[in-house]
């Protein structure tokens, strides 16, 4: 870790550890990736609870998410850094959090239709990733990636 890292998460500790998923994000390879395969079982899960209550937790999710990416981009002096990946469960969770009852195969689609759509970015998703200079502009390219996987999850949810 170098000092401008060490320095961030002493400047910034909560949101170091909400932006990075708990250091997920300094792991060498594909950090955004890994965050993302972490929460696809706690999507799962979560799928067995009221949407109500996944709707609700999403949204928390999501708001608290932009306060740990702006504070952490700010103490880190790179507004969208590699580092923060907590987009990237946010994506991941908005593909996933309207099925009940989501199947593994469904959830394993989601991922991957997600992580694809957020490499190869939407025109709405480049658009919104372009204007990187605050929380919300790190989270919201992610949430339209994972609009547009609800697709290929209900299609597989639909055939199984």
């Amino acid at each position: 870790m170098n000092d401008a890292t060490r320095r961030a998460w002493r400047d910034a500790p909560f949101s170091m550890a909400g932006a990075t998923v708990f250091g997920i994000g300094h792991l060498p390879g594909g950090p955004g990736t890994y965050a993302a395969a972490v929460w696809v079982p706690v999507a799962v899960w979560s799928s067995g609870l009221s949407w109500v209550v996944r709707l609700g937790a999403w949204a928390l999710l999501t708001g608290l998410s932009i306060v740990w990416a702006k504070r952490a981009g700010r103490a880190l002096g790179e507004p969208d850094s590699r580092r923060i990946v907590i987009d990237e469960v946010v994506g991941v969770w908005t593909s996933l959090v309207l099925f009940s009852a989501l199947t593994w195969p469904g959830a394993l689609a989601g991922f991957i239709a997600f992580r694809i759509l957020d490499i190869v970015k939407t025109p709405l998703g480049r658009r919104l990733d372009a204007h990187a200079g605050g929380g919300w502009s790190v989270i919201a390219d992610d949430i339209v990636a994972g609009v547009w996987a609800i697709p290929f999850v209900a299609l597989i949810e639909w055939m199984l």
